[in-house]
Formats: structure tokens, C-alpha cells, sequence
């Protein structure tokens, strides 16, 4: 993956952040078509914190969504939301710690109804790797070097 800098960052305002989650919703919605040509609804959307400041920003910002979610863990805070950005109607907002292991923008859930269907078919394709997400729940990861988000697969019966 090219890390590349983007006019909106770093999102330290809310017109930058704005235009981080259409961004993130946006090329997670072609990183899975890329990857598995589903077409698989993105209704997650989470920001990869880059420094101190922009986290204490997007974690104040993303708060104003709605309520803590559930699946808050770890270096990751999520609400519970009711967007639609570009179409994707998005159900989770999170923001991550900085962790330089993490230079992507940030990444799109998608929930699948056939999960183990699709880990099988997906077995050779060396841009999906099952993992396990900080909250024990088995993930197909997304990722791609030509894009800078990534994407996570969850069954959708675990996913809310």
C-alpha cells in the first residue's frame, strides 16, 4: 500500500472529517468489490488515528453520533449511529488509537449472511486472510495496495 496524504488530513475539523468518512465508506465499498466482486453493504466506518490530536478530535466528534457501541474495545471506541453516506447506511462509527502499524485512513464492515460460504471461496485469494478481530470474532480481512482503507467481512448474524 502508497500512503498517500490526503486534503483532508489531518481531521482536526468537522469539514475534514466529513469528507474522511465519505472517503473511507467510498473505497471500502471498492476495496470489496475489488477483492471478492460481491457488492456487500459497507455499515461500519472507522477512522485509524494518525496522531494525538487528530484522535482527541475524531474520539470527541465520533461521541457525538450516539451512544457508546458494544463492540468498544481495546484502542477502538465505537457508537451506534444512523448515517448514510453516499448511499452506505452506516450503523457503527469508531475512531482507533494512533499505532503506527496502522497508517491506512481507517476501514468499512461489511455484514455477510453466507460468511463460511464465503471464507471458502475465498481461500486462495491473497488479498483475504481470516483473522480475529480484538473482540474474538472471526474476520475476513480486505486488504489491497492499491487502496489505503481496509475492510473487514463479519457474519452477519454477529455482527449487531
Amino acid at each position: 500500500m502508497t500512503v498517500q496524504k490526503h486534503s483532508f488530513q489531518p481531521i482536526t475539523t468537522t469539514q475534514h472529517m466529513d469528507a474522511a468518512m465519505h472517503y473511507i465508506a467510498t473505497q471500502a465499498a471498492k476495496l470489496e468489490q475489488a477483492v471478492l466482486g460481491k457488492g456487500l453493504p459497507v455499515d461500519t466506518v472507522c477512522f485509524f488515528a494518525q496522531s494525538a490530536a487528530e484522535y482527541d478530535f475524531l474520539l470527541a466528534a465520533v461521541k457525538k453520533h450516539g451512544p457508546i457501541s458494544k463492540f468498544t474495545h481495546g484502542a477502538t471506541t465505537y457508537v451506534d449511529c444512523d448515517l448514510t453516506i453516499d448511499g452506505h447506511h452506516i450503523t457503527i462509527l469508531g475512531v482507533r488509537q494512533p499505532d503506527p502499524a496502522r497508517p491506512w485512513i481507517g476501514y468499512g464492515d461489511y455484514p455477510a449472511a453466507h460468511y463460511k460460504r464465503l471464507l471458502i471461496d475465498q481461500s486462495s485469494n491473497p488479498f483475504a486472510h481470516e483473522i480475529t478481530s480484538g473482540r474474538g470474532q472471526s474476520l475476513l480481512e480486505l486488504r489491497h495496495p492499491d487502496f489505503d482503507v481496509l475492510g473487514y467481512v463479519a457474519a452477519a448474524e454477529e455482527h449487531h
